[in-house]
């Protein structure tokens, strides 16, 4: 006989072996001895969490000869359905079987009666996949199925699903299985395997599987493989290309004493195995928030994944300032691996961001704490030079080299360095999602024209001075998100930014966010001005136009060109 993958040796024959999703192994139950069959059901959820499974247990108990909702797994129709060769349980695939045609074929079919057991049993897979043509074919026979029909929809996104076709069926959400039940699956299953694996490895496994009982014993049929009869941590480490604890461990240490040359290495190991950095950095935020939770508490029930060791481990070596810090900018990276191209790139930025503001976190921590007199003096200078009239646009002018570099300042009353002092202001939390500002590149344009080249240069100079409100609780967020940016147009009434992100820059732009933002800008431009941002496609563009009408000899004039408040 050939081989059986371990997911599906294991399948739960009766409702008794189901892993997880209690309510609904009681709802159907109940429903089974008081008789109240419904005519179609919408099982969704996750993958790997049951759904196929439940309507295949549902479908033996309806067709059991023992019959009041038995599932004796010996009669003819219930060893028929585990073997899949039952002719009255119809399994259909909607990813291959989702047109009209194949629905109108099932429609035609619906009207004849059971063969072999009680009832007649669709259930239909990944129904999201059917085209509407098909769901709307599928409306009526739906709703008003013959009385020996039952449809199952199993689904992982019924968000795509018609309202229509929602509204025919009885629901029922299934949820990820917690960890402390695939680890017993996974311990029931080693033990009928003889198998033996150490309580790390399996921890590792319940990990990566996140919730799935189907991907938790796919994941350990091909650790078997490649260790055998003796599971060790290690295996699963080397099999899956993960990160080892101790490995993570030393990273964060590496970041911690600045050791640049470290830590690059580290990194490019990281690519070299082929790690995914996107898990990595969850790793790492797991097994932060952990080691602060036991620095807070000292209860090692309340640390959700991590080993107590490691937790104690980092929380002796790191303060809490500096693991919220850690915290919030490997956050900060996780989000943009949503909408970067280049993952690795940015990783790494995030890497040389930590190991520069944790200097900037040592320095603040020494600083004594006294009441500023004078925050900084607004920019007196002259706008004389725009930022593109009249010179080729470089590249460089759009690179973060202007960020990193030292800037001599060529305006006698800028002070150095540039000390910001923490606002007593509640700002409001920072928001994600609003009403944007939109400025169009006519408007645009016409700010570069009048922009003064030098007052950039001195505020690019002083912008990486947010870097000391960044830990601070109300201003942080803010400081953060302008530390994401640089100015690229500056005039009396406006400031116009320059972002790498998408995302950077549409929270700059929410309606809401730009009290927070501009009484921040203040306190390094000396006046309240208008803020904007582009992101680098929208840079890009306004470069092309602006070339465009300067080589037609179409660009306003100076002197035409009102420095009105753009909103």
């Amino acid at each position: 006989m050939s081989y059986l993958a371990l997911y599906r040796k294991y399948r739960s024959k009766n409702f008794d072996e189901l892993v997880g999703q209690e309510s609904i192994k009681q709802t159907l139950e109940n429903s089974l001895k008081l008789q109240k069959i419904s005519h179609a059901y919408l099982f969704s959820g996750p993958r790997g969490t049951g759904k196929t499974s439940v309507a295949r247990l549902f479908a033996k108990a309806l067709n059991c000869e023992k019959g009041n909702g038995e599932i004796c797994n010996e009669c003819a129709n219930c060893q028929a359905i585990n073997e899949g060769s039952h002719p009255d349980v119809i399994e259909i695939d909607a990813a291959s079987n989702s047109g009209v045609d194949e629905v109108r074929e099932l429609i035609e079919k619906v009207k004849y009666a059971p063969i072999q057991g009680k009832y007649k049993i669709y259930i239909i897979d990944e129904v999201h996949m059917m085209t509407n043509s098909a769901f709307n074919a599928l409306l009526k026979t739906l709703e008003e199925p013959p009385s020996y029909v039952v449809f199952i929809l199993c689904t992982t996104e019924p968000y795509k699903l018609l309202p229509t076709i929602l509204s025919r069926c009885q629901r029922y959400e299934f949820k990820k299985i917690t960890d402390s039940e695939l680890k017993r699956l996974i311990t029931h299953v080693l033990k009928e395997e003889g198998v033996s694996a150490t309580n790390d490895a399996i921890n590792l496994i319940v990990e990566l599987a996140n919730g799935g009982a189907r991907d938790s014993l796919s994941l350990l049929d091909q650790v078997i493989s490649y260790a055998g009869s003796n599971i060790e941590e290690e295996d699963v480490i080397k099999m899956f290309g993960l990160v080892s604890s101790q490995d993570k461990i030393r990273l964060l240490e590496d970041i911690k004493e600045k050791n640049t040359l470290r830590v690059l290495k580290s990194y490019d190991s990281f690519i070299t195995k082929n790690i995914d950095l996107s898990r990595l950095v969850n790793e790492l935020l797991t097994l932060l928030k952990d080691s602060l939770v036991y620095l807070k508490t000292r209860d090692k029930n309340l640390i959700t994944a991590s080993k107590e060791e490691d937790a104690k481990e980092i929380m002796l070596k790191f303060n809490e300032g500096e693991l919220l810090f850690y915290i919030e900018q490997l956050l900060k990276c996780q989000n943009e691996f949503k909408t970067t191209n280049d993952p690795n790139f940015l990783f790494e930025i995030y890497l040389l961001k930590l190991l520069k503001m944790d200097e900037t976190i040592k320095e603040q921590q020494t600083v004594v704490k006294e009441p500023v007199k004078s925050v900084i003096a607004p920019i007196q200078v002259k706008q004389e030079t725009p930022v593109i009239n009249n010179n080729p646009v470089k590249p460089q002018d759009f690179s973060k080299k202007e960020e990193i570099k030292e800037v001599k300042s060529t305006i006698d009353s800028t002070p150095a360095p540039v000390k910001l002092k923490p606002s007593n202001t509640e700002f409001a939390i920072l928001e994600n999602e609003g009403d944007t500002r939109q400025v169009t590149l006519d408007e645009l344009i016409k700010l570069t024209i009048i922009s003064n080249r030098d007052e950039r240069k001195v505020l690019s100079e002083r912008w990486l001075a947010l870097e000391q409100l960044v830990n601070d609780s109300n201003e942080g967020p803010y400081a953060s998100l302008l530390l994401d940016s640089r100015p690229y147009i500056v005039t009396n009434s406006n400031l116009i930014l320059i972002c790498d992100y998408k995302n950077t820059a549409k929270k700059i732009n929410i309606v809401s966010n730009q009290e927070g933002l501009n009484k921040i800008v203040k306190k390094l431009l000396g006046r309240k001005v208008c803020l904007y941002a582009l992101n680098r496609d929208e840079s890009t563009e306004l470069i092309k136009k602006y070339r465009n009408l300067q080589e037609l000899n179409h660009l306003p004039k100076k002197g035409e060109i009102e420095d009105n408040k753009l909103f």
